[in-house]
Order: C-alpha cells, then structure tokens, then sequence
C-alpha cells in the first residue's frame, strides 16, 4: 500500500520524535570535537605559513639607488634583497623587518641611513617576498639570515669596508639580537620593539577561545610549529644572549605606548638590564608597536645616527 504525502511526512516527523535529533546531536556533538582536536592544527599552519607580501617590490620606487642581490643564509636558504652601496669604503647596515613583511618595510630606515652615507641591505627574510620558504621560522630560524647576509657582504670584493651592523625592527628586532650573539662580525646593533622571547606565544597554544568560552587545547601545537620550521621555538630567547653581544654595542628602542603582547616595555626594560657594556637605549614617548620612527623622525634618526657615528664608523 502506497503511503500518502501526509503519511510519509508524519513517518518522518516520529522518526525524528524517536530517533532523529538525538542522532543529529550525536553528529554535532562529533564535528564539534572533530573541529576541537583540529583546531591547534589549523592555528600552528596559519602562524607559520605566509602568503601575504609576496612578489617582487617595484625598485624604482625605492628613491635610492639600489641593485638586486641573492644569497643564502647560514642555513642555506636563498634569499632575495636589495644593495644600495654609498661608498666602498663605507660601513654596511643589515635591515631585517618585522613579522611577515618585506625589504620594502625598511625603506623608511634605509633612506635615513643611506643619506647618512651608510651601505645598506634589505632583504625578505625566509618565505617572504621573492626569498624561498613557504612559512617563517618566528625567530627561530631568522638569525641564520642575518648571518647569511654579513656573509654575503664579506663576500663582495668592491666593498672594502667590512664593518657590519644591523637596525631590526619587531621580529626583526629580536632576530638582530640572536644573530649578534653568534657572530662577532655584527659590530653594533639596534633593536626596535624587540621581544624577550616567545613564551607568550607558546602559552596561547594550551588554549583556544569558542567565541565568550575560552577552553583547554589539545598540547601539539608548539610540537606541531617546531616541526614546520624546523627548530624549537622556545630556544628563540633573546633575553638569555643579549648579555654575549658585548663588548660589541646594542642599541635599545622602544615606545612607551607599546601593547603588543609580545614587546611591552617590560621586555625593552629586562633587555637592557640583561644587556652588558656598551649599551643604550630610547623609549620614545609614543608610537605605538615599531612606529617610534613615524612618530618622531627626527629624533629616531638623531638617536640611531649617533650611535652608529661612535660604534660603526
């Protein structure tokens, strides 16, 4: 006997009665936890991978002169950069810049330091721009490519002057810092915004927020981003080597409205008291995270001019 359209829909409705919604909360219940266990995944790939700021930067948009360079990082990674060379026989500054950027960031810096008569390198870190790598190493990986380009500059045969030093900004504040504890070619450093090290970001991974409920994260993800780029994330410390910088100089610069959860003035104030001699530092009274330099030019470029003049040249 055919059922009518009524009696198929009221076989439904008591299906659903009887069975339907404890099995359609069972499979919610299931995505629910599924999207739970995947979540620390999904976050650790998207810290590290970078798709942003990719491509190369137009050069003659730089208001420098400027030539296109490669070389590879102490790890062997290449990369891809700009060389805008005052003189032969002028001392070099190494620009890193920030979390996910690109050379093209620091042409605000590698103006000032080039009119000032400075040689100067910008490159993309490790996977940004047109350097190799799909993801960043968040600090970890970084200073082999602050130590990859002394080595490059080591290299060239037309510069004669073979003093290094290197400005960084953010990430790259933090990345200056580690690379100078290993290599004493770096004579002086300046460190804008820099980080302690990375706990802070390693204790977001024990939670994940559900919009107002905030929850217990399965423990894999600092495993998980260790593996993807290739080095262990809490050995990133520049606080722990900022002390073997010396007797080479470190500059310290910082804004004093700073509320990055990763560089507050708390962090700049351990660094210099970790810092040996010689040592300086600048908390400008605004700006914002790595915006000293926008908001008081001329004294970011006093203070950075100075102390290049007494420990670079």
């Amino acid at each position: 006997m055919v059922k009518s359209k009524e009696q198929q829909v009221y076989s439904i409705r008591r299906w659903f009665a009887r069975w339907g919604w404890r099995r359609v909360a069972l499979v919610a219940g299931l995505l629910m936890l599924f999207a739970w266990a995947l979540a620390p995944a999904a976050r650790g790939v998207t810290l590290v991978a970078n798709r942003s700021g990719r491509g190369a930067p137009d050069p003659h948009s730089v208001g420098m002169p400027v030539r296109e360079v490669h070389f590879a990082a102490s790890d062997g990674v290449r990369l891809a950069g700009w060389l805008a060379m005052a003189s032969p026989n002028a001392p070099s500054v190494i620009l890193v810049h920030g979390f996910k950027g690109r050379r093209a960031d620091m042409l605000p810096w590698a103006r000032f330091l080039y009119a000032a008569g400075y040689n100067v390198l910008l490159y993309d870190s490790r996977g940004c721009g047109e350097s190799d790598g799909w993801g960043i190493g968040l600090g970890a990986t970084e200073p082999d490519d602050v130590i990859g380009a002394v080595r490059y500059l080591e290299s060239l045969p037309d510069l004669r002057d073979k003093r290094f030093g290197v400005l960084g900004v953010s990430l790259g504040a933090g990345d200056a810092l580690l690379a100078a504890a290993r290599e004493p070619a770096i004579a002086a450093v300046v460190a804008d915004s820099a980080w302690t090290d990375q706990q802070p970001q390693i204790s977001r991974m024990t939670t994940l927020p559900f919009g107002p409920v905030t929850m217990p994260a399965l423990p894999y993800e600092p495993a998980l981003v260790d593996a993807l780029i290739g080095a262990r994330l809490e050995d990133a410390r520049p606080l722990a080597v900022i002390g073997q910088i010396s007797p080479r100089a470190v500059l310290l610069i910082a804004s004093a409205d700073d509320t990055n959860a990763l560089t507050p003035l708390a962090g700049e104030q351990k660094l210099f008291a970790a810092a040996g001699n010689p040592k300086a530092q600048w908390i400008a009274p605004s700006g914002g995270h790595a915006g000293a330099l926008a908001a008081h030019s001329a004294e970011y470029e006093q203070h950075v001019l100075a102390f290049f003049a007494q420990y670079l040249r």
